[in-house]
């Protein structure tokens, strides 16, 4: 049975869309990470559309970072914000 291969330009928009878009960004970052991975192991194109998911693969987990520091950050200020309730 032949493994599905997901669109390199999908997995490349999916990357993209992870680093500008704050909750939607974490989901589609997840899905860009597992559609490159899949795809890079059953494909056997060439390095331009290697290219593509590598450039998706990438594009997510930069993302994905951002979106981590982002919600470190949104934490950080909920708990500044709160903190005179408890003294």
């Amino acid at each position: 049975m032949e493994e599905k291969r997901y669109s390199p330009s999908g997995t490349l928009a999916l990357g993209i869309v992870t680093m500008f878009i704050p909750v939607i960004g974490i989901i589609s970052g997840i899905l860009a990470i597992i559609f490159a991975n899949k795809s890079l192991k059953v494909t056997e194109d060439t390095e331009a559309i290697k290219a593509l998911y590598l450039g998706g693969r990438v594009c997510a987990i930069i993302g994905l970072c951002y979106q981590g520091l982002m919600v470190i950050y949104i934490i950080f200020i909920f708990t500044i914000a709160l903190s005179p309730l408890f003294y």
